[in-house]
């Protein structure tokens, strides 16, 4: 599954933070970054983070959304030597109504593109600072900047050398907690479905979601995908 129905044949097969099903990040390719054959040298990757950590720094200073923490997950925490794609996860000082799972907020987005995560082999999801940064896809992950103390850069050096274990993860604690997680999670998505399906023919609305590439479809696309996606995660949690 890609999370866009426009996003499907592109360059490189990654989906928005999982490496499934071609796309584009942030509406722009990021194919020159990578090696012929598809995959980032683990160094050069978290050099990017490097670059990330700079990002979220100087963003730091300026008026609107709110970044407090950034973490990776996915590839990066299992000792190989190339990546197809880093996966972030950037938690925002937002509410999780403004932020539910797989949403692609235009002035998050916007931040992203100013941060120029679009140009490097990132991928990322938004995760509201009032919910724990793991769900189903992010089952652990590790924090390398904040906003409060900045890049850790033990951590940044232990990403580089493979050295993982000895890592502070987040993750839950056990089924029960994913569940409950994940429920939580689930109805918040319900109620960004069908805010999006009941305002998505409202002109205002429509004007509001549209730009840099994106159209309101996309929001409806993407309000869709997470509210299923969190149902399917359930389900298999109760299987």
């Amino acid at each position: 599954m890609v999370d866009s129905p426009r996003s499907a044949g592109t360059c490189l097969s990654v989906q928005w933070v999982r490496p499934q099903g071609g796309r584009l990040i942030g509406g722009r390719r990021w194919c020159s970054q990578l090696r012929d054959d598809g995959g980032v040298k683990r160094p050069t990757a978290i050099n990017r983070l490097s670059d990330v950590a700079d990002s979220l720094d100087r963003a730091g200073q300026w008026p609107g959304p709110r970044v407090v923490a950034a973490h990776v997950f996915g590839a990066v925490l299992d000792p190989v030597s190339e990546l197809e794609v880093v996966q972030l996860a950037l938690v925002v000082d937002e509410p999780p109504e403004d932020v539910p799972w797989m949403s692609r907020p235009a002035r998050l987005e916007a931040l992203a593109s100013l941060c120029r995560f679009d140009k490097l082999p990132m991928s990322w999801r938004w995760r509201p600072a009032e919910w724990p940064v793991w769900n189903h896809e992010i089952s652990r992950a590790v924090r390398f900047w904040s906003s409060g103390e900045g890049r850790d850069e033990a951590v940044l050096r232990a990403l580089a050398d493979a050295r993982v274990n000895g890592l502070r993860f987040e993750q839950p604690g056990g089924p029960e907690e994913m569940s409950r997680q994940l429920t939580i999670e689930r109805d918040v998505s319900r109620g960004h479905l069908a805010a999006v399906k009941a305002q998505f023919y409202d002109r205002d609305w429509r004007s509001e979601h549209s730009g840099d590439g994106t159209h309101p479809g996309d929001h409806l696309w993407w309000a869709t995908a997470g509210y299923l996606d969190l149902d399917d995660a359930i389900a298999a949690l109760d299987a």
